[in-house]
């Protein structure tokens, strides 16, 4: 299965941790924005922001399993929730899960085609070994 993993920036070394656990299990990750450079001001780096959305938006409609690590606060990753959740709602996937304390703050994580688990762990138990 192909799965797109959406988390905050500042939290990519967590993020490639689970690229690595999803691998283990025979899963594939769509696009792996963790690569990206800290490109703010994006006004600076309109080139580079162009393609980095350009490429997660690509990563998101190619994925099978939509991963949401939810965050207090964050402008690019709730669009990348949307991006998906639009997609389940037009195609019927990614299959959408949405972790973490604050996968309640909002009336989208409650949309039947999210899945809201409390961690990372749920999910992998989940979607298991890709066969």
């Amino acid at each position: 299965m192909k799965i797109y993993v959406a988390g905050k920036f500042e939290n990519k070394e967590a993020i490639l941790e689970v690229h690595k656990r999803l691998e283990k299990m025979g899963h594939s990750i769509s696009y792996n924005w963790t690569t990206h450079q800290n490109i703010k001001p994006y006004t600076t780096n309109q080139e580079m922001a162009c393609t980095y959305a350009q490429n997660e938006i690509d990563g998101i409609f190619n994925s099978d399993c939509f991963i949401y690590f939810s965050a207090e606060k964050g402008h690019t990753l709730l669009m990348e929730f949307g991006a998906a959740l639009m997609l389940a709602k037009v195609t019927s996937k990614p299959k959408i899960y949405a972790i973490g304390e604050f996968n309640n703050e909002s009336p989208w994580f409650f949309n039947p085609l999210v899945t809201r688990k409390n961690n990372i762990e749920e999910v992998y138990k989940e979607i298991g070994e890709n066969k």
